[in-house]
């Protein structure tokens, strides 16, 4: 699925930039290790998912729903937009769209 590939690699860039300007901008070298890990690991489910769709998107949405966990939580005991919010909603529409091409890519029976 062309479209569910390139959201994909825009979220694993976002998570990459964000941790990239974390680290740039406050020195956090567990935000700069978190966002480039995990974009890195999409770029991984990514790869995996041209030999194993199931295996390579499943990692994808456990990132996603790694993110989600840690994000939601911190946005709702302090109120940050960002970046808590903001992770929260890309990790969402990750989630959103790995759900929905699954259902895009079942046949009918």
């Amino acid at each position: 699925m062309p479209w569910l590939n390139i959201v994909l690699w825009v979220y694993a860039v976002f998570n990459i930039a964000l941790g990239v300007e974390a680290y740039l901008k406050v020195n956090s070298m567990p935000s700069l290790m978190g966002g480039v890990g995990a974009g890195v690991l999409v770029i991984v489910g990514l790869l995996v998912a041209q030999k194993n769709s199931m295996v390579g998107y499943l990692i994808c949405a456990l990132v996603a729903l790694g993110l989600m966990g840690r994000f939601v939580p911190a946005y709702l005991s302090k109120g940050t937009v960002y970046p808590a919010l903001v992770v929260s909603i890309a990790s969402a529409l990750a989630l959103i769209a790995l759900i929905v091409g699954h259902f895009m890519a079942r046949k009918p029976a």
